[in-house]
């Protein structure tokens, strides 16, 4: 099975957002903003979803054992996140990143193959080191001959039945 690789588009005006220049104008606020941008990472392959598991007591602290931080801290962006509309919460179990579900990139590795093969021909066309262009095409060669053969069995078989007659 091909591997599919996930990619998150930044807008470019993402920092200067009035919402994430609250966020790090708090104390502690550049860890926020990189709690919630592991969060948008972790929705990524779910499309903007977070699924709460019960392996912990609550959702933050769950999802801070995935993150690898604070529980506190989590908690404080997931509750700052509702605040200003960025995190709707579906159920008990389930919260959306809003901004997510239109970020999202991803491709299969077959797919970038294919782009990079793609890639190297065109390179290849460009440099002029292209040996098919200079070879004539395949149609004239081949169906000139094959018709020549035809011609000439046509002649034969004439011939043949004038020498018969």
């Amino acid at each position: 099975m091909a591997k599919v690789y996930y990619w998150l588009k930044l807008n470019k005006d993402f920092f200067k957002g009035k919402e994430i220049k609250k966020l790090r104008k708090i104390a502690g606020g550049d860890t926020y903003t990189i709690i919630y941008l592991k969060l948008q990472l972790l929705s990524l392959k779910d499309e903007g979803k977070l699924y709460f598991d019960g392996i912990e007591e609550t959702f933050a602290e769950e999802l801070a054992l995935e993150l690898d931080e604070d529980s506190d801290n989590v908690s404080f962006v997931l509750m700052y996140l509702k605040k200003c509309g960025l995190l709707k919460e579906i159920s008990d179990s389930e919260l959306l990143l809003n901004e997510v579900p239109t970020s999202i990139g991803k491709e299969t590795d077959k797919a970038q193959l294919m782009r990079n093969k793609r890639f190297k021909n065109k390179k290849l066309i460009e440099s002029g080191n292209n040996v098919t262009e200079e070879l004539p095409p395949v149609t004239f060669c081949y169906t000139e001959i094959e018709i020549e053969k035809e011609i000439e069995k046509d002649i034969d078989i004439n011939k043949k039945t004038k020498k018969e007659k």
